[in-house]
């Protein structure tokens, strides 16, 4: 887990300096405590390439594997993440190189030679997470990939004409570079007032890029390629009995698990006490040795609203870890303008606030946690997946009946924003709106109505793409592919609430702190088999069905009955 940056200029126009280079690295040095590296590849014919690394050392460390890593005929390569399955690679490498001559014990090495072997096709031997360069200087071209899932980030800039390029893991460092255009771009702007985050590939500059999930790219001097290589949401539903299904669902998590337990240092797993968190915690107790302890973490706060500190310590004492508790007094004031530098473009999940204290207190004891991130958008967790199976059920009622309902809910008692009663009035409202759009304002956070109130005409120009068709276009596709309306939110959150917010989240919140964060929900084969479940194979008598029913014999009875509380503090 690291930090990578880098410029190419194929104009002297756009020269590399280190000057710029040093810049980058100070605004991602954060990611990476261990070790810095910083290479500018300038020949006489050709591009100059500026190379930047911060280093967490996690696998292999030997300073031999710093980075920027170069092999014997001139690529170089600065990587940001893990290979779990890189050992495995290796020997398949060394059997087609059998002359070789590796220099380390790294995944770095590995993904090189990987791409010397397979070229763009490296990316689908891959099992991890990641964003990584590498320069091609036989083929003067360089290659860039993000993960499937977008746990890493992956920023880029292009010059005019293609005269540059550079990229960063953190959008600050990308700004460092004095031709990257920081106007404001209006229509990430709108995005993030309604939605609460940038979609990519937008960032609140116009002259700056995300690198989607799932994509890599190609630069040349004659242009950029870039390419889509994975899609987490599948077409095809599972014809298995649900028996079946249940225990496909146990294996594939718990290989998930053991996958990512690969590290050269300790690592310990963030335990809330609620599904997702302790299902991910027995795992671990299952795949370590029975003699090394299991190390659990959790945070709490004095407002009892937001504590969730005893179910965690249930969980610890059932599944037998050296589980550890922080209390912490949230200081809004001071933290948040920590975290907005490091986000880099608005961002509007107060839970990066609980996330960066929980990371910030399990950096002192570990380098590398595991979270249940994920297990809700996989598996069917939040309400409103369960509103919009109810809503479609209601619409086939007599019209009648729906007026009655919609009557009902206006009378019901609350005013909180997330009382009952709120959520009900909510919920009526939407009934007459056809799916997409009902979901549409279950996410949304300024309606807009309320963005024309809010916004002048010069910052709300009337070409400007409405943001409610960003969503509502998506789910229209999924349907269109067979999807019923619960399958529909899912594959839609799986490309857009979850690498836009949720990981984005943790990764920026984990790794202000040097904490590297992994996350076995998202491994990819778990990822697909989710999406082809059914709607009552997800939230039959519950939500995450599949989930409680696999690991209901590993864990209380409580973790899979009481109330799904969230990931917040008392932000008020």
């Amino acid at each position: 887990m690291c930090g990578i940056a880098g410029t190419i200029a194929f104009h002297d126009q756009f020269r590399v300096t280190r000057e710029t280079l040093e810049a980058m690295s100070a605004h991602i040095a954060h990611r990476g405590p261990d070790g810095d590296g910083l290479q500018i590849d300038q020949v006489t014919i050709g591009p100059q390439v500026g190379l930047v690394h911060r280093r967490l050392a996690i696998i292999d460390l030997d300073p031999r594997a710093n980075q920027p890593f170069t092999d014997a005929i001139g690529r170089r390569i600065v990587f940001n993440g893990e290979i779990y399955n890189y050992r495995e690679l290796r020997r398949d490498l060394e059997s087609a190189w059998p002359n070789y001559p590796w220099k380390t014990q790294s995944d770095t090495e590995v993904l090189l030679v990987a791409y010397d072997t397979w070229g763009t096709k490296c990316v689908d031997h891959l099992d991890g997470m990641f964003a990584f360069a590498i320069w091609d200087r036989p083929a003067q071209e360089l290659f860039l990939a993000r993960d499937r899932m977008g746990q890493k980030p992956l920023y880029y800039a292009a010059a005019r004409n293609n005269s540059a390029f550079a990229f960063a893991s953190e959008l600050q460092a990308l700004t460092q570079v004095p031709w990257v255009d920081r106007a404001t771009n209006t229509n990430a702007l709108l995005n993030y007032l309604h939605w609460g985050y940038i979609p990519a590939p937008q960032t609140i500059y116009a002259g700056a890029s995300k690198l989607p999930p799932g994509h890599w790219m190609k630069i040349r001097q004659s242009g950029i390629e870039i390419q889509k290589y994975f899609d987490p949401n599948t077409t095809t539903t599972q014809p298995n009995p649900d028996a079946t299904l249940v225990q496909q669902t146990r294996e594939l998590v718990e290989q998930a698990v053991q996958r990512q337990l690969v590290s050269d240092v300790p690592l310990g797993c963030f335990l809330s006490g609620g599904i997702d968190s302790s299902i991910i915690a027995a795992c671990m107790r299952k795949a370590l040795p029975p003699d090394q302890p299991l190390l659990t973490f959790s945070i709490g706060f004095e407002d009892p609203r937001y504590d969730e500190t005893q179910y965690a310590a249930a969980v610890a004492h059932h599944l037998k870890t050296q589980h550890q508790t922080f209390i912490v007094k949230p200081d809004a004031a001071n933290d948040l303008p920590l975290l907005a530098a490091t986000f880099g473009e608005p961002f509007a999940d107060s839970s990066a606030l609980p996330t960066y204290y929980l990371s910030r207190e399990t950096r002192r004891e570990v380098k590398v946690a595991l979270s249940g991130d994920g297990g809700d958008e996989l598996f069917g967790g939040y309400d409103r997946y369960r509103a919009m199976a109810l809503a479609q059920h209601i619409q086939q009622l007599p019209a009648f009946a729906q007026i009655a309902l919609r009557h009902l809910a206006t009378k019901a008692p609350g005013h909180h924003p997330k009382s009952r009663g709120q959520r009900l009035r909510r919920f009526a409202e939407s009934l007459h709106l056809n799916p997409a759009s009902r979901y549409a304002t279950y996410m949304h956070l300024f309606t807009p109505d309320q963005l024309q109130q809010l916004l002048n005409q010069e910052a709300f120009p009337t070409n400007a793409p409405a943001p409610e068709d960003y969503l509502q276009s998506l789910y229209h596709q999924f349907q269109s592919q067979g999807r019923d309306v619960v399958q529909s939110a899912l594959a839609l959150d799986r490309i857009t609430y979850l690498p836009e917010d949720l990981l984005t989240k943790v990764d920026r919140a984990s790794m202000l702190h040097a904490l590297e964060v992994r996350s076995p929900f998202m491994d990819h084969h778990l990822v697909h088999f989710a999406s082809t479940l059914t709607t009552p194979q997800l939230i039959k008598g519950g939500p995450k069905r599949m989930l409680r029913e696999a690991f209901a014999p590993d864990l209380p009875r409580e973790v899979f009955r009481r109330k799904k509380m969230g990931f917040a503090i008392p932000i008020g």
